[in-house]
Formats: structure tokens, C-alpha cells, sequence
């Protein structure tokens, strides 16, 4: 079965990827598929650069899969806008265009994300037992300012590169990439600024307990 609708192909058209990047067969629209009381569904084609007729692989039936949240840590409000989000798409997709969707979401139970937060966690335990004395503090807030000065510069080149890589680019496509890349980067390093503004709030004080939160 084609993965393009159905199976039958009109002819090539150019796409946004530029050179040597190849051309987008649109699939053909049957109308029994796509009748006007269903009425015609069309998606954002980043390949062309418009609105496309959707055109599913069996007639009113869409199969669909989807990646769910990825639980590494505690659920927050990104994880109900996942749920929320497209389970919207699929109710306008069943109950004004009539078509029959299967649905399936995952949830990601193994990930770099999930192994590296095992991996902190492991670090931060080790860290408390090593540093549990006061008269150790001045060791602990050494190996965190290694830290603090090894993500500041790890920051900074990502951001440079963003920007320069930003700079020298000529395709409309590439120029969204990476303008949204760099947007996701600054807010990263405005929550990495914030969190040293922290650490060093919290060095300023002289309470035992709040000297713990450093770890």
C-alpha cells in the first residue's frame, strides 16, 4: 500500500529544499474520498510550501501515531498540553471532516533524556555524601563553579553558532529552523541565569539548610 493516499501520483512539482532536493508528487484526490459533505481537508506541505489536500492511505480511515510525554521527571503542564493539543486535531479531523481515526500514543519509558537524569540523580546522592560536612563547603562550591563556568561557555559557543549559522543561511526553510533553535536556546540560558542568580543568592547565606540546597 503507497504511503501517499492512493497510490496514484499527478505530476512532480518543485519544493522548497532547494537544489538537488527532490520534487513532491501529489498524490490524486478521489472524490468519493474527499465529497463534499466531508468536506476537503488540506495541511501545511513544508515540502511545497502550501496548503495540501490531505489524502489518507485508505479512503475515510487515518491511522495515526504520535509520540507521548517523555517521563524522565515529575509531569508538568507541557505533558497535558501533548494530550490536550492533539486530541483537539483529532476530534476536528472525526467529527467535522467524518473521518474514522486510530489513534495510538506513546510514552517514551527509555530515553537519553530519562538515562541522563538517572545519571544526575546518581551524581547529586554521591555529591551529598562526599560534601555532608560544613567544613567541606569550600571544596563543594569550587567543583560548582567549575560547573557553572563549563555550561556558561558550553552556552555561548551554541549561541554563537546558532547565530552565525543563522546568518550565512539562504533557504526560507533553514532560516525557520534555526530561528526557532535559537529562540528554544535563549530561553535556556535565561533558566541557566536564573539558576546561577540562585546559587549565588544561596552561597550569601549562612543557614545550614539552605547551604544543603546547593546539592
Amino acid at each position: 500500500m503507497s504511503l501517499s493516499g492512493t497510490g496514484r501520483f499527478g505530476v512532480p512539482q518543485t519544493t522548497n529544499w532547494g537544489i538537488g532536493s527532490a520534487p513532491w508528487y501529489c498524490p490524486e484526490v478521489v472524490d468519493s474520498e474527499n465529497d463534499s459533505n466531508n468536506g476537503s481537508l488540506k495541511i501545511h506541505n513544508t515540502l511545497t510550501g502550501r496548503k495540501d489536500v490531505f489524502v489518507p492511505m485508505m479512503g475515510r480511515t487515518v491511522r495515526w501515531y504520535t509520540c507521548g510525554p517523555t517521563v524522565y521527571d515529575s509531569s508538568h503542564v507541557g505533558h497535558a498540553r501533548t494530550y490536550l493539543s492533539l486530541d483537539i486535531m483529532r476530534r476536528i479531523m472525526t467529527d467535522y471532516f467524518r473521518y474514522n481515526v486510530i489513534y495510538q500514543v506513546n510514552i517514551t519509558d527509555i530515553d537519553d533524556k530519562i538515562i541522563l537524569r538517572a545519571r544526575q540523580n546518581l551524581l547529586i546522592d554521591n555529591l551529598k555524601k562526599e560534601y555532608k560536612n560544613n567544613d567541606e563547603d569550600a571544596k563543594l562550591r569550587e567543583l560548582i563553579e567549575t560547573a557553572i563556568t563549563e555550561a556558561t561557555d558550553d552556552a555561548v559557543s551554541k549561541q554563537q553558532k546558532l547565530e552565525t549559522d543563522l546568518a550565512s543561511a539562504t533557504e526560507s526553510r533553514s532560516k525557520t529552523e534555526l530561528e526557532g533553535l535559537l529562540e528554544q536556546h535563549q530561553l535556556k540560558r535565561s533558566n541557566l541565569d536564573k539558576a546561577i542568580g540562585d546559587i549565588h543568592n544561596i552561597y550569601s547565606s549562612t543557614d545550614k539548610a539552605t547551604t544543603d540546597n546547593l546539592i
